[in-house]
């Protein structure tokens, strides 16, 4: 505990408030005020170390010597030279942290405490936090954001070999026999401790790591992240007690990001704590990215005002050894997290950039064509665990593919006839691949088309095949010359795997009958519930129209067609898994990041029928199933909120009201310019607006 010595203050009858003579190391560098106690009261809310070891400076002007070889001048120069220096970092400190600092000042800042160009990774695809954030980090409360948000990170400080993972003599890990045991048995995590120092406790990082590691839909106050979709890695090797599976630094950031956007953590409910930690999180993963990325390199070496390499260097295709493919294949998996996060949030297009980075990536390392030749599996586990990592990754890749496509009203990068790749294995394999080693079952060569099972390769890849081929049919009939050919060979084609898929779903359904642990039951009825209504959905964007105002307008007289019947029947069985899903899973936290497109396609019918209502008269039947609709979309915006499903619930509670009153011009008129956001005509972007 520092010692305040001061002059003892005169005696006064009037009572004078106490002052704190000198604050700790953290509320110094925040500029925070600091109550004086060891630790202080700041500190121990946010869970921070408390120390005193920041100099003193002398106070007045200092003393200028005139450099002497003597003795006394060597001894008062690096002194002199000490106090220029820390009054340089209080300045470079007051002014990053200035309230009134402008965006473009603080990436400077920014830049220059980190050594790396931050515009330029906005400009190659990051914008999404730090666009809205960044603007609004200056104008937070010293409570919302402590400490201050450009606080220089570990990132670049040369890091004490005592304070590295492995030698950590923190609150989590203790020597054992000579070794480092750590009680949480997150080893995996060791790579990204060092940068988290100035971010957040260790504690926090073991927690959301923990939300990391839970599988959606079991428990309704341990909720999975809506972000992680799938692990692709095995639980069995990231928790290895000796020898985890090595993840990047930025993977591991970028897995601690997405965790922390929904995560149920008391640490992150305090106010302003939450968009702190998730934009520091993000503002280190770019950083790391960016130490990997050639052309981000490239780009901050010309900024900097030195000689970019010789481009023609970086032309010549060099060989990848082994190493090399776990670190791209990371990055693979980096680039399309960031992707599914931004897609979620407010600025969706702006996820385009990694998702196209990660595309390019994946195509490159050959991920399409990990079993062209169809040769033999290898020997030992630790390359069959490595080879269908790829394949796992690149299957995620293609899922992402078919469910951005449907949102943006994008065409598909990763067609099908690129795809030389086996399937997935099962979960339950592989979970448990040290075991079935040497008896790998056989499997799909390419995409599968119907369910075997109730892991998310199992159920929801066979549906984004078929989704596929309805993107494909969707953009050919809005092709100028292709638009006129018959299509009906097509569709029947699609049709037949749609009936196939819904017999696979029959059988999966017969075998979840006779299973007798009531976990797995429920989890297989909410996986046939979901499967059942993007099923039916996908009927719906075979045979009908994707945009809902050309759909209303009815100007091709559409509603008088057989495809008019099929897509209403369809509709309403749509409307009626969603009523079993919320019967099962009643926050709707199953799926919440993938489900919110295919409830709104499958509610366009719907907003049809109760459109006509005020011309046919009422029907109780529409307006139940309206409600039911109404309903879930609701506990979506609540789960996880999306701007689209929040003003398609308005749209849709407006057109109930207009059928039981009166419905005035300008009602109508909000409703449509609600509806004219997204839309999926020739060149639109759908919700990428």
């Amino acid at each position: 505990m520092p010692e305040a010595a001061q002059a003892e203050p005169p005696r006064s009858s009037v009572l004078r408030r106490k002052r704190t003579w000198r604050a700790c190391d953290r509320c110094s560098t925040s500029r925070t005020r600091c109550d004086g106690a060891c630790p202080c009261r700041r500190c121990l809310e946010y869970g921070y170390a408390c120390h005193y070891d920041r100099p003193i400076k002398k106070r007045g002007r200092t003393r200028r010597v005139p450099h002497s070889p003597s003795a006394g001048g060597t001894d008062r120069a690096p002194a002199r030279n000490h106090s220029d220096q820390d009054n340089a970092n209080h300045e470079v400190r007051q002014e990053s942290a200035s309230p009134s600092a402008h965006s473009q000042q603080g990436d400077r800042s920014i830049s220059a405490l980190r050594g790396l160009s931050i515009p330029d990774l906005i400009d190659h695809g990051a914008p999404y936090p730090l666009r809205a954030s960044l603007n609004n980090a200056n104008r937070k409360t010293e409570s919302q954001c402590s400490p201050s948000y450009f606080d220089p990170p570990v990132l670049h400080r040369p890091l004490d070999s005592s304070k590295s993972p492995a030698n950590s003599a923190g609150p989590h890990r203790q020597a054992v026999n000579g070794e480092i045991s750590n009680r949480f048995g997150y080893r995996c995590l060791e790579p990204l401790l060092p940068y988290l120092s100035d971010i957040m406790p260790e504690e926090i990082a073991y927690q959301l790591f923990d939300v990391f590691l839970v599988d959606p839909g079991t428990s309704l106050f341990r909720c999975a992240s809506p972000y992680i979709l799938t692990r692709v890695f095995r639980k069995k090797s990231l928790l290895h007690p000796t020898n985890p599976r090595r993840l990047s630094p930025a993977l591991l950031a970028i897995i601690l990001w997405c965790c922390a956007q929904e995560a149920d953590i008391p640490s992150l409910c305090a106010p302003g704590s939450r968009l702190r930690v998730s934009n520091a999180l993000y503002q280190l993963s770019l950083t790391l990215i960016a130490k990997r990325d050639r052309d981000m390199r490239r780009s901050d070496v010309a900024d900097a005002g030195g000689q970019p390499p010789d481009p023609d260097v970086h032309r010549i295709p060099q060989p990848i050894q082994h190493e090399d493919q776990t670190e791209l294949l990371d990055d693979v998996l980096t680039s399309i997290l960031l992707c599914i996060v931004i897609s979620g949030g407010d600025f969706k297009p702006d996820c385009m950039s990694w998702w196209d980075r990660a595309v390019r990536l994946a195509m490159s390392m050959g991920l399409n064509r990990e079993d062209e030749n169809r040769t033999p599996p290898p020997t030992s586990l630790e390359a069959i665990e490595h080879q269908e990592e790829r394949r796992r990754v690149f299957w995620l890749l293609y899922c992402l593919d078919r469910h951005l496509g449907l949102s943006f009203n994008r065409v598909l990068q990763l067609p099908d006839s690129c795809c030389q790749v086996y399937a997935p294995l099962p979960e339950h394999i592989w979970e448990r691949l040290d075991e079935f080693e040497n008896a790998l079952p056989p499997r799909v060569y390419g995409p599968p088309m119907v369910v075997t099972g109730t892991s998310f390769f199992e159920y929801f890849l066979p549906l984004m095949a078929i989704l596929g081929d309805i993107i494909d049919l969707h953009h050919r009939r809005q092709h100028p010359r292709f638009g006129m050919l018959d299509d009906g060979p097509a569709v029947s084609v699609i049709e037949d795997m749609l009936a196939q898929c819904q017999d696979s779903l029959n059988f999966l359904a017969q075998e979840a009958a006779h299973k007798t642990s009531h976990e797995e039951a429920t989890h297989t009825r909410i996986v046939l519930a979901y499967s059942t209504h993007i099923l039916h959905v996908l009927h719906v964007l075979l045979h009908g129209k994707w945009d809902a105002i050309s759909m209303l307008d009815n100007e091709d007289d559409w509603i008088t067609t057989p495809d008019f019947s099929i897509c209403a029947s369809h509709a309403i069985a749509a409307s009626e898994a969603v009523s079993t899903i919320l019967e099962l899973d009643p926050e709707l936290t199953f799926m919440p990041y993938l489900f919110g497109i295919y409830l709104l396609h499958g509610s366009f019918i719907l907003l049809l029928f109760a459109d006509r209502m005020p011309q046919l008269g009422p029907n109780q039947s529409v307006e139940l199933a309206c409600e039911v609709i109404i309903r879930a979309h609701e506990v979506c915006v609540v789960t996880l909120s999306t701007e689209f499903q929040r003003n398609f619930r308005k749209v849709v509670r407006s057109t109930l009201y207009s059928v039981r009153g009166e419905d005035q011009e300008e009602h109508k008129l909000a409703r449509r310019k609600i509806l004219s956001l997204y839309r999926w005509t020739k060149g639109a972007r759908g919700l990428a607006i």
